[in-house]
């Protein structure tokens, strides 16, 4: 899996705003998601 540094910016940047905004649990549903098509992508290749 690739990602460049703007795509992490991007995500880091998303999960700050959540967690700054009171929205915990979707900052958690999205780290959640991101774990799972990582390992999703990590076990298909």
């Amino acid at each position: 899996m690739d990602v460049t540094r703007i795509e992490i910016l991007a995500l880091m940047l998303a999960i700050k705003a959540l967690l700054e905004s009171g929205n915990a649990d979707k900052a958690l549903e999205l780290v959640n998601q991101v774990i799972a098509e990582a390992k999703t992508k990590d076990s298909a290749e």
